[in-house]
């Protein structure tokens, strides 16, 4: 097979597999957190501001792949000032968490788009120039916004598995909090648990999948990956381990099934790929639900009839 050709003999197919699979399997737990609490138009909000944070790279001028780092700090920057953002707005209902994000969202992606075009505008104020240099590579509109996975590289799959660590290590240390936090949180007050900690923590592990889950899937196509695992899991059983297990298998499934479906193909968005697999997932999980509640309804039905 095409695919599995070009994984053996291409570095470049590597790196984007295993960022893949790193990315789809935090996102993959972290989805259930989201989707337990209800963030899914929160997710898709901090995911949108990386827009802004990107145009502000650009006008910083920080593009291209000697700047990798310095451009992911900055998008993470933007992505996490919103999160906190979105959570002080909404955390006493001073606003409500759709108005608010639907602002935050607009605003940010404004400014991408503004800085962008500024980045052009001001090359011919000499200062400006002198201190950015030329006008060089800027990711093109359809990478911004759908993805680029078999670009990410060596630094994106570092990143990745960085981000990875660093997600899993701050879950694994906090999760019998973030579950409880997750189910009930008025109770969790009452017995200790700091649901104002809980709440940012979320907040900013959402923050830091998206910068990362930018350059695989995209800004429109990340919140598909914090929110398919987890519905996808809650929707076939209500057991903490195994709805992890599930969430767990239908992220990675969907990464690196996607991944390898565009190569095999050739003609194919990878993103896009893995949405499209993300989403026929959930629809077979749901198509297994429907017939098990129907078998059981039938079941019902018999045995009260005489």
């Amino acid at each position: 097979m095409q695919a599995f050709e070009l994984l053996a003999t291409r570095s470049y197919v590597l790196h984007a597999l295993v960022a893949a699979v790193a990315v789809g399997a935090v996102c993959s737990l972290l989805s259930v957190l989201v989707v337990l609490k209800r963030m899914a138009f929160i997710g898709q909000g901090i995911s949108h501001a990386g827009f802004g944070g990107v145009g502000t790279a650009a006008l910083l001028g920080y593009t291209g792949a000697a700047y990798y780092w310095q451009h992911d700090l900055i998008v993470f920057a933007f992505c996490l000032g919103t999160a906190v953002l979105i959570g002080a707005m909404t955390r006493r209902k001073r606003v409500e968490a759709d108005t608010a994000i639907g602002i935050l969202l607009a605003a940010t992606m404004a400014w991408g788009v503004l800085a962008q075009n500024l980045r052009v505008e001001l090359q011919a104020w000499v200062p400006y120039r002198e201190w950015v240099g030329a006008v060089g590579y800027s990711p093109p509109w359809e990478a911004i916004l759908f993805g680029s996975m078999l670009n990410v590289g060596r630094e994106g799959m570092i990143a990745a598995l960085v981000m990875a660590f660093v997600v899993i290590a701050a879950g694994f240390i906090t999760w019998r909090h973030l579950l409880f936090f997750a189910f009930d949180e008025t109770v969790c007050r009452v017995f200790g648990v700091r649901s104002k900690f809980m709440h940012y923590l979320v907040l900013v592990l959402v923050a830091l999948v998206v910068v990362v889950s930018i350059r695989l899937v995209g800004l429109v196509l990340v919140s598909a990956l914090l929110i398919v695992p987890g519905a996808t899991a809650l929707m076939l059983s209500q057991r903490t381990f195994p709805v992890l297990l599930l969430s767990l298998t239908v992220g990675i499934l969907g990464a690196a099934g996607g991944l390898m479906l565009s190569l095999e193909i050739g003609a194919l968005s990878p993103g896009a790929c893995v949405v499209a697999v993300l989403s026929l997932l959930f629809g077979l999980g749901w198509l297994y639900q429907y017939l098990i509640q129907r078998r059981a309804s039938r079941a019902v039905l018999s045995s009260s009839s005489p």
